[in-house]
């Protein structure tokens, strides 16, 4: 008989067996008890924690021989063919690879027609999110409108990939990943059946290890039964999963308080040479620092730090913090840890303000404002437009007054601006002086003038082979400058 590995031999049968889902359990099982199981359902959670694997104990509870029942018995024909995945009328469609409207068309086609062999046909949509727009516009109409004996189930990682009007029509169920006790307990009854001998600390760092996922547990479970000759132990298990031995980490804490750089540096280069994974190691580092700080924060001792270091440690947990995600997308993440211990060294020269007013450091927060001030109305003075200030002047002042403006001469002295204007349109340019000069950077002066006295704009007349060209080439003037003679 074919070897069957523990992820699957010990994959739960029944809806008591499951690992950490005691919210999503207790509801099926109680609407399987009242008759109110739903038409639709999506399951959503990581990887790994029971999602397809109620989603079968559903099918069975719906479709065993002996009825209806929140305690499917697991030894009928149609409980046996659920759990090997033959079932007639049970549908599992994994979504990543038949994505599209026609896979959902032809889901459709068949999905009016009676049961084969059950009561109800299941359909199991593993990673539903990764179906297409096209395609759930066609799930839509059949989960608005499901024949009597079909219920769909549909499994992702992702919840909020699925469109609303999807979700609205369907019982949401959030899969939280269960607790490493949990994890833990559950190894150790695969481990009673096996009759593999184990050491507790072994489970407890392959439950750290997984994460909350259940099936991966499982299965590095079986691979340190294999790698430990038969036996799970602490030494063999560490090995497999490439975790840093305990003296590295003790001896990195203890430099790291004393701020040894030097053999903070050295360690890094040992063990990188030794080939472990600096993720794993800085990980481990990150988890130990940030458990001191809590401790010495709420007043509890820590065996390498104490409570006057929290400063220095909130300081390193930044800094070692920033330097694990930058190392993770850097093609040598050693350099990165490198740096992030360097920088340890300046940790004496950091004071907090309060020292700083202290020592009689004045710190002003005008210091840079006013050149930047005084930059800006240059700025402005420089980019200075009269003909769109006599325009914006002509709207709240009047025509009469923009046109007499026009008129005038204005011209830009150091101080401000003399505006020549002839003895008919003085008066009435005065009396707007208080509006005109809201438009104007700098003081405005007028002065009477004889209409003589003011320049007229000249305009001359541009060579006749300039227009020929433009006409030829049909292009635009950026500069023209006519030579005399």
């Amino acid at each position: 008989m074919a070897y069957i590995n523990f992820a699957r031999k010990y994959r739960p049968k029944d809806f008591n067996t499951v690992i950490g889902q005691k919210t999503v359990v207790n509801t099926l099982k109680n609407a399987l008890k009242l008759g109110r199981v739903s038409h639709a359902y999506i399951f959503a959670g990581s990887r790994g924690i029971g999602k397809t694997t109620i989603s079968r104990i559903l099918t069975k509870a719906l479709n065993c021989a002996k009825g209806i029942s929140e305690n499917p018995c697991n030894i009928c024909e149609n409980c046996i063919e659920i759990d090997k995945g033959s079932f007639p009328d049970m549908y599992e469609i994994d979504a990543a690879s038949n994505r599209g409207i026609d896979d959902i068309r032809n889901l459709k086609d068949g999905i009016n027609y009676a049961p084969i062999k059950g009561r109800y046909k299941v359909y199991i949509i593993d990673e539903a999110h990764m179906l297409t727009r096209e395609a759930f516009n066609a799930l839509l109409k059949t989960l608005e409108e499901p024949p009597p004996h079909s219920v769909f189930i549909l499994a992702t990682t992702e919840l909020h990939k699925i469109p609303d009007t999807i979700r609205s029509r369907c019982q949401v169920f959030m899969f939280k990943p269960p607790s490493k006790e949990d994890i833990k307990n559950y190894l150790k009854y695969i481990l009673k059946q096996e009759n593999v001998e184990y050491e507790e600390k072994a489970l407890e760092l392959i439950a750290n290890y997984s994460e909350g996922g259940v099936r991966d547990a499982a299965s590095i479970l079986d691979q340190a039964v294999t790698y430990g000759g038969g036996k799970v132990d602490l030494a063999s298990t560490q090995e497999l999963l490439g975790i840093i031995p305990k003296t590295f980490i003790e001896n990195f804490l203890k430099y790291l308080k004393e701020k040894d750089i030097k053999n903070l540096v050295l360690l890094i280069e040992k063990i990188d040479k030794e080939g472990y994974d600096l993720h794993i190691f800085w990980k481990q580092i990150l988890e130990n620092v940030h458990s001191a700080l809590t401790n010495l924060a709420i007043g509890e001792k820590n065996e390498i730090f104490e409570e006057n270091e929290i400063k220095d440690l909130i300081y390193i947990q930044n800094i070692f913090n920033k330097a694990f995600f930058e190392a993770r997308n850097y093609f040598e993440p050693k350099h990165i840890y490198t740096l992030a211990v360097l920088k340890l060294k300046y940790i004496k020269n950091l004071k907090s303000i309060e020292e700083l007013l202290k020592s009689k450091v004045f710190i002003s927060t005008q210091v840079h404002q006013q050149p930047a001030r005084q930059e800006e109305n240059n700025q402005e003075h420089k980019s200075f437009d009269i003909q769109s200030a006599i325009l914006k002047i002509g709207k709240d002042a009047g025509g009469i007054v923009s046109a007499a403006l026009k008129k005038g001469k204005i011209e830009e002295r150091e101080d401000s601006f003399v505006i020549f204007l002839e003895e008919t349109v003085y008066p009435l340019v005065e009396q707007k002086l208080e509006i005109i000069q809201k438009y104007f950077p700098k003081p405005i002066k007028l002065e009477k003038v004889n209409k003589k006295d003011i320049p007229m704009k000249k305009t001359k007349k541009r060579d006749e082979s300039v227009d020929k060209v433009l006409e030829l080439f049909q292009g635009k003037i950026i500069s023209y400058k006519q030579q005399d003679g």
